[in-house]
């Protein structure tokens, strides 16, 4: 169930009453319908009778209201059952970020838990409740990676962003179009190994990844995913296969055995420090390594990537132009071509453009946990008793779309971040386990690279605008939840 800036989800106007001081409390509404059959009735108005809008739209009217109950897939016959208590507002998504009060083990994909052999045998930290020991050592790890190569985070963006534009303007000259998810997700994993593994992934060697990573990646990922996700094939053949049973791990066990065989040659420092410093063992270091590096940052930002360029795009040649000036004189301004950190932080209308993309499009739309303990959610208009060891779950698009909290909800407004007033609106959006501002630690779940992705898809924009003073796009190709975006025209600084 993933998101994409051109299937969005449009948030309706729900009945809202006064609000007071004490607030109604109601039973949750909605059902799961019949035992077997509800789930899979929810399964195929998601995946194909309503799809993804038309699934949450059509229940926060029938029942007027965005929290009830509801049915996610995968759902049956292969699958345990998801009864989930779904919440779509501003006001009660919160609760899934607090650990003191939801647990979030193996909730990562609501109810479906995928084989562990997809990932050596162990549980990535993903999985794991801060409660479990584990949680904290791989967390302050991974963590601890991210601080150690603060200083080469953006050169490695510029340097990667720098080879791909030659690319696309050779895809230009010779074809009148430009793949954008391609070239960015190479630019998304070069930034990565190269920072984290000091090491290019097309290297020779014994273990090189050629320019194979970002595929190596996604077939790895391909049965992780499947299930929640479509892939474009027929209906019928989609729901009696992925959609119905497990994929069997061992389709991507020569896949793993590549990318494991590249981490554990090029990764021994990172894996000594793992041991030496925060006492995890190397086989559970070495496997979440793989998974915080595949689905965690190189996952999300080839998602996040091309989203971000389809809605700049959209957004015209005035936009571009303010982008032009904001970003090389902020360049020009910290001392010359490279871009700093320094040079980053001069540019508010490119940062604030980064978070409404993640407004508009957070790279993991749902969110799930469970109650530890009998609560009481409150939605803006009503309050509701969520049962110990309920599942409780949201859908970050639609709460990021709460016209409660912003004007315009649906309209990609690139200021809307800019200014004091606009910073203020940095905590209502909610992507990577918690708000864009809060503060990931060993005791709560927030995402590591909370402040990394949006830095490197600022500087990754930044890097655009260095070189191309405007460009424009094909309407994007859909196939089941994945976006395919061409550029249309490539206008190069003089």
């Amino acid at each position: 169930m993933g998101s994409k800036a051109s299937s969005d989800i449009k948030t309706p106007m729900i009945f809202h009453q006064d609000s007071s001081d004490e607030l109604p409390l109601k039973t949750i509404p909605g059902s799961y319908g019949m035992p077997f059959f509800g789930p899979i009735k929810d399964r195929l108005d998601f995946f194909w009778f309503q799809g993804q809008t038309k699934f949450w739209t059509s229940r926060m009217e029938k029942y007027q209201s965005t929290v009830f109950h509801v049915n996610v897939a995968p759902g049956p016959p292969g699958f345990r059952t998801s009864h989930v208590v779904m919440l779509l507002d501003q006001k009660s998504f919160p609760i899934l970020f607090d650990v003191s009060k939801v647990e979030k083990k193996d909730v990562l994909l609501a109810n479906y838990m995928p084989s562990l052999s997809l990932f050596g045998g162990t549980r990535p930290c993903v999985f794991l409740d801060p409660s479990e020991e584990l949680h904290a050592k791989v967390k302050s790890f991974v963590m601890n990676i991210i601080k150690l190569n603060a200083s080469k985070w953006i050169p490695e963006m510029q340097k990667a962003a720098l080879e791909v534009f030659p690319k696309w303007d050779l895809e230009m000259n010779e074809k009148a179009k430009a793949e954008v998810n391609t070239h960015t997700s190479q630019v998304a994993c070069n930034v990565l190994v190269r920072t984290v593994l000091g090491r290019d992934p097309a290297a020779p060697g014994e273990a090189t990844l050629k320019t194979d990573g970002p595929s190596l990646f996604r077939t790895w990922l391909a049965p992780f995913l499947a299930p929640i996700a479509s892939i474009g094939l027929p209906h019928i053949l989609e729901e009696l296969t992925f959609h119905s049973f497990p994929i069997p791990s061992f389709v991507a066990s020569g896949t793993y055995k590549k990318l494991t065989n590249f981490f554990e040659i090029y990764g021994t420092e990172l894996l000594d420090m793992a041991e030496r410093e925060h006492g995890i063992d190397r086989h559970e270091a070495l496997h979440n390594i793989i998974f915080f590096m595949g689905f965690n940052a190189f996952g999300g930002l080839q998602l996040f990537l091309p989203a971000m360029v389809e809605y700049v795009a959209g957004a015209g040649q005035k936009l571009h132009d303010a982008l032009v000036k904001e970003v090389r004189d902020a360049v020009k301004e910290e001392g010359g071509s490279a871009l700093t950190v320094a040079a980053l932080r001069r540019m508010e209308l490119s940062r604030s453009i980064v978070y409404e993309s993640l407004r508009m499009s957070p790279p993991v739309a749902y969110q799930y946990a469970r109650a530890k303990e009998d609560i009481t959610v409150e939605s803006h208009d009503a309050r509701y008793e969520i049962k110990k060891g309920e599942l409780i779950g949201g859908c970050q698009p639609v709460a990021t779309r709460d016209p409660r909290v912003f004007k315009d909800a649906e309209k990609f407004v690139a200021e809307r971040f800019m200014g004091e007033e606009g910073k203020k609106l940095i905590k209502y959006v909610l992507w990577g386990n918690g708000p864009a501002d809060g503060k990931p630690s060993v005791s709560n779940k927030q995402c590591a690279a909370n402040d990394l992705v949006p830095l490197l898809s600022q500087a990754f924009l930044a890097c655009l605008f260095l070189h191309y003073d405007s460009f424009t796009i094909f309407k994007p190709t859909i196939k089941g939840n994945s976006v395919t975006i061409h550029f249309s025209s490539l206008r190069k600084a003089c």
